[in-house]
């Protein structure tokens, strides 16, 4: 079922496209002999391990699954590389300016490096106490000794809070990459889980969802931000939930982008759950649901739960809690899994979500063009075969809504015409009657009693069904 999709979808990416595939560990193996096969071993970019969920799951027979595999392969690896995530207010404060650095905020690097070198190993003075210090035996400076004298003349070496311990390298905020490089771990936190996605469908659909395990919208959005440009066009084969196309619209929401999105859909929720989010989050919709808050959490051991003393207590301090906060929630709820007892407070909520903007179009596909014979699907009407037909010799779709069998339509000056069974001369001086001046008249039949020669004299051409169809 794969391979064949997955070669077709090699073939629709840009030469500086790639691929993200979500897999579990039962299929990752054979998922990638597919894709060295397809893309090439040498366009494997990464295998990305993702966070899905965080509760263990105390039935599995061996281990508690955490975690999905992402196959990421470039359809040219020499000339696709991913953007720079944005940095994060927690990666910023590691920088600080202990020593007030008129060059601004910095922070300690290693001036040591792994690859052992002679030239790396020399001492380097402390300006105040002259102690000089050497690399540790076996190991060696990051740079020469040269490199360090321009180092200490420029204050790129920070010596301690009274300048007298031992050097450190300045690396100065404003001189790193103006972004950082994605890690192959994604985190629950940073790009959500499947009971994030679960939600999402759950507030935006009002409880219909059919999905045990979606794709949370933030994880989508990370692989926008690591491989689009604002005017990119991003498909989804797979579309399940709509995920793709909601991260679609947040990221454009979020950096000004005009990013467009195809998603293809073959199960029959296609429209009552794919589409239906889709518009409903693109115009707004009401919101119904359950906002929990934790009001009290303890996991009991062993010996907790076989002390009736302490078990005693417990009960008194958890009713003592519900009877303190019952009044500012709808519900209490109370439970007991996996030897923790935890007391949720429960508000409902009734509101609505302002839409993101933008739009789409939802179309369904109509019966095969062809039927297992090869020939014209006889359950196709004229006018279905005549939009197909135009968008084959136009490379563009028909304009007009009411389409008269045999004319189909025009381009340029150009016209065409639909005679399943024959193109005859009466056919034809009908045809030149109706159009005194025109650069050509493409005629798509089975076949015609015409000569080549009357056909040319009358710059007419004839595409002989179904096999003209499928060569073009």
């Amino acid at each position: 079922m794969m391979y064949p999709r997955l070669k077709l979808l090699r073939e629709l990416l840009k030469d500086d496209g790639v691929i993200f595939i979500s897999i579990d560990d039962a299929e990752v193996a054979h998922l990638r002999m597919i894709c060295d096969d397809i893309f090439g071993k040498e366009n494997f970019v990464a295998n990305v391990i993702w966070e899905k969920k965080y509760s263990p799951s105390n039935d599995a027979k061996w281990f508690s699954d955490s975690h999905d595999h992402i196959l990421v392969y470039a359809k040219n690896k020499n000339i696709w590389r991913p953007n720079l995530l944005e940095r994060s207010d927690e990666a910023n404060a590691r920088y600080k300016n202990l020593d007030n650095d008129s060059r601004g905020l910095w922070k300690s690097s290693d001036i040591l490096v792994k690859t052992f070198s002679n030239s790396g190993v020399f001492a380097i003075k402390n300006p105040i106490t002259g102690k000089e210090y050497y690399p540790p035996k076996g190991s060696c400076y990051r740079f020469s000794e040269e490199t360090a004298k321009r180092m200490l003349e420029e204050n790129r070496f920070y010596f301690g809070k009274d300048g007298t311990g031992a050097p450190q390298l300045k690396r100065f905020l404003s001189e790193v990459k103006d972004g950082v490089t994605s890690k192959t771990i994604w985190f629950r936190d940073e790009v959500g889980d499947n009971q994030e996605g679960k939600q999402e469908i759950n507030y935006i659909l009002s409880g219909r969802n059919l999905f045990d395990t979606p794709k949370p919208t933030r994880l989508i959005q990370r692989i926008l931000q690591l491989t689009t440009s604002k005017d990119d066009i991003i498909l989804d084969s797979f579309a399940g939930s709509g995920t793709t196309a909601h991260a679609v619209l947040e990221q454009n929401k979020l950096d000004g982008g005009n990013r467009k999105f195809i998603l293809i859909e073959t199960m029959d929720y296609a429209k009552d759950i794919t589409a239906e989010r889709v518009k409903r989050v693109v115009e707004g919709y009401s919101f119904i649901g359950k906002d929990k808050t934790t009001l009290f959490e303890k996991k009991l051991t062993t010996t907790d739960i076989l002390n009736p003393e302490k078990m005693q207590k417990l009960s008194l301090d958890a009713n003592k809690i519900i009877e303190e906060k019952k009044d500012n929630f709808d519900k209490i709820e109370k439970t007991f899994d996996s030897n923790t007892l935890k007391i949720d407070g429960v508000k409902d909520i009734k509101s609505f979500k302002e839409g993101i903007g933008g739009g789409f179009k939802y179309c369904e596909l109509s019966s095969d063009i062809f039927d297992e014979f090869g020939e014209l699907n006889p359950k196709l009407t004229f006018a279905q075969i005549a939009k197909h037909i135009y968008f084959v010799e136009f490379k563009k779709p028909i304009c007009k809504d009411e389409i008269h069998e045999p004319y189909v339509g025009e381009h340029e000056n150009r016209f065409i015409y639909f005679f399943e069974n024959r193109f005859k001369i009466t056919d034809m001086k009908k045809i030149i009657k109706e159009h005194k001046s025109y650069k050509q008249i493409i005629i798509y039949t089975k076949k015609t009693s015409l000569s080549e020669d009357e056909l040319k004299n009358h710059n007419i051409t004839v595409r002989y069904i179904p096999y003209d169809i499928k060569d073009n």
